[in-house]
């Protein structure tokens, strides 16, 4: 059995670092949160990860959203009470192979935590080198799996039938 792999992501802390999302902030939240997702998606559909993009928010309790209806790609909307980061390092604390865990966040006190618990931090840059890496992987299995099948079927099993 296989030990499951995690990012956590601190979500609005990684909108704001990527040039391509922040201008949708704060009029189109949801858009910025969705195009995030869309981002990372490709890092789910390469790799075994649970993926969780942590947001900040007003709701009075801790909230789960599944954007893509997959239990291993979450959206966690922090309460108001307690803050992104707060959610992050809650999380941390309750996975038990922390080795199997990355943390993505610009936030030095969430880096630091993150590294106090064992799991890794990297930063929202690294996130967007995955992402182009992991793109780059779905390029190459949808040209191979196209090349396969533009190709006919032929029988090259040369058995003699007749002896």
């Amino acid at each position: 059995m296989s030990v499951k792999r995690y990012i956590l992501l601190d979500g609005y802390n990684i909108i704001y670092a990527c040039d391509a999302l922040k201008h949708l902030m704060p009029n189109n939240k949801s858009r910025a949160r969705e195009s995030l997702a869309e981002m990372v998606q490709s890092i789910h559909s390469v790799e075994d990860v649970h993926i969780i993009i942590v947001f900040d928010s007003s709701n009075k309790a801790i909230e789960i959203e599944y954007p893509f209806r997959d239990k291993t790609f979450e959206f966690v909307f922090a309460p108001h009470s307690l803050t992104a980061d707060g959610v992050i390092e809650r999380i941390l604390v309750r996975i038990k192979n922390k080795e199997q865990v990355s943390v993505v966040s610009n936030d030095n006190l969430v880096r630091e935590a993150t590294r106090s618990n064992g799991a890794a931090a990297l930063r929202p840059q690294d996130l967007f080198d995955w992402i182009q890496s992991s793109n780059r992987r779905l390029s190459e299995i949808r040209n191979i799996n196209s090349s396969t099948k533009d190709k006919p079927l032929e029988n090259r099993i040369n058995i003699d039938l007749d002896s």
